[in-house]
Order: structure tokens, then C-alpha cells, then sequence
């Protein structure tokens, strides 16, 4: 961690605006991650890395994974890059996936070189992204459900964090796979099962590491850790935060935390 000024002008923030030692450490935390070099997502990054052209190549990856093409997924796809790139390379991007689609992508290798250019953070959103596309249809397969985890695990994205991302859609286990009701859980409707699942914790767990799992989370998924990616990512990351934190208010008010 730097012990740099933003730090500090964190925490005095964090305790200005929460009246409590425990906002002045998240406030911290947070600020210490802007005394770092600029990087892409706050990690140093080869200049000539292309973002977009690895996350396609993994884009492929999981379209294929139940054996077929979607017009959903392809919709998805396009969307998305049109909105985080541009409608211009866009369109480059979404032409080469045609040819990713032909060719036996290695994700071992894809990664690593993610891994060597990505944070932790904007890997975590790209994994939400890439869950975004099996789900297009309404429903996840087995088979894409095995492929995700092999892009979470060569990401080194652990267990922990793949099932709490995989519990902000609203997915029900039926037959083969996992049908989803709808896009992702309704803020306002997380149920306390949820809550626990999002915060990857168990209703076992003590006050202490409910805090100490919502205050991981909310460094993780601070919208400022992928500014650098774009628009389309930061909105997602957005989207996460408030999800944790509406999971931690859940979790708070049925334990009667402070």
C-alpha cells in the first residue's frame, strides 16, 4: 500500500463524511490506490496493448462454450463494444470475432497476457461482462458455466469472488443449468440469502467479518479502479458497488449492526 497524500485526504473524507473511524480507514484505502504511476486500471500496461482485442478473443471463448452462435449473445456483444469503443473500432472488433470464433482460442495464454497488462479489479469486471454473455439468452449452461470458471481461474479471480459476481444475476438452478428470471438482482429486491452470497460470506459470520468482507468489496469494485477502461466498465462497476452496498445494509439490519 503507498502512504501517499490522496490517502490521507481519503480518510479525512471517509471520517468527514461518515462521522466514524471505520469510514476513515475505507476513505483511505480507497485514496491510497491514486498514489500509484498511471496504469491501465491502475497497474502499468505495455503501451501497445489492446484491451479490446483480448477481451474479444475470451468473447469467443464463451460463445462457443454450448456449441452455438446466438443472435442474443452476438447482440449482447455488439452493444457493448459500441458502447465502451465506439462505434468505429467497434465494428473492427466485432468483425475479428468472426475469425476468433474459426480458430482454437488458448485461454491460458490469452490471460496471461491480460494478467500482465489488467488489474484485478477491471478483471473482475471483465469476468462480469463475459458472464453478461452466457446469460444473453436467459439461461446459463453447464458447459458455459465450466468455461467461466476456467476464465476466472487462469484470471486468478478466486472461487469466492466468481460465485459472489455470479450471485448479482438472478439465476434459480433447474435441469441442466441455471435459468435466469431476470438480468440481474433488482436492487431494491435482494433477499438476505442474496446479500450473504454477494458479500461472499456465511450467515455464520461475525460481525467482524461481514465488515472486513463488504470493506474488500467495495475497494474491488470502486468505480475509480477501472476508470481507465471506459465508460461501459466504470457504469458496471457502478452498478456492483451499489449492489455491495445495498448487500451490506441488508446483512447490517437482520444482525442489528451499526
Amino acid at each position: 500500500m503507498n502512504f501517499g497524500i490522496t490517502g490521507f485526504i481519503g480518510a479525512a473524507l471517509g471520517f468527514y463524511l461518515t462521522k466514524s473511524f471505520y469510514g476513515a480507514i475505507i476513505g483511505y484505502l480507497i485514496g491510497s490506490s491514486f498514489d500509484s504511476k498511471p496504469k491501465l486500471g491502475n497497474k502499468r500496461t505495455n503501451p501497445n496493448f489492446d484491451f479490446g482485442k483480448y477481451l474479444m478473443m475470451l468473447t469467443s471463448v464463451v460463445i462457443k462454450a454450448d456449441g452455438i452462435t446466438k443472435k442474443s449473445e452476438l447482440n449482447f456483444v455488439k452493444n457493448f463494444f459500441i458502447q465502451q469503443f465506439g462505434q468505429e473500432k467497434a465494428a473492427k472488433y466485432v468483425f475479428d470475432l468472426k475469425t476468433y470464433l474459426d480458430q482454437n482460442i488458448s485461454v491460458s495464454k490469452v490471460t496471461d497476457i491480460i494478467n500482465n497488462n489488467v488489474n484485478q479489479s477491471s478483471k473482475v469486471q471483465m469476468l462480469h461482462y463475459l458472464i453478461g454473455i452466457a446469460v444473453a439468452d436467459g439461461e446459463m449452461s453447464n458447459s458455459e458455466l465450466r468455461t467461466l470458471q476456467v476464465i476466472a481461474q487462469s484470471l486468478r479471480i478466486s472461487q469466492q469472488t466468481f460465485q459472489s459476481i455470479l450471485a448479482m444475476f438472478n439465476f434459480s438452478k433447474e435441469g441442466g443449468g441455471y435459468n435466469q428470471r431476470s438480468q440481474t438482482v433488482p436492487q431494491s429486491g435482494i433477499s438476505l440469502e442474496k446479500a450473504y452470497q454477494i458479500l461472499g460470506i456465511t450467515k455464520t459470520a461475525t460481525e467482524s467479518e461481514i465488515k472486513k468482507a463488504y470493506r474488500k468489496l467495495a475497494i474491488k469494485y470502486h468505480p475509480d479502479k477501472v476508470s481507465q477502461l471506459g465508460e461501459e466498465f466504470q457504469k458496471g462497476a457502478k452498478e456492483k458497488f451499489q449492489k455491495v452496498q445495498d448487500s451490506y445494509e441488508k446483512v447490517k439490519d437482520s444482525r442489528g449492526i451499526k
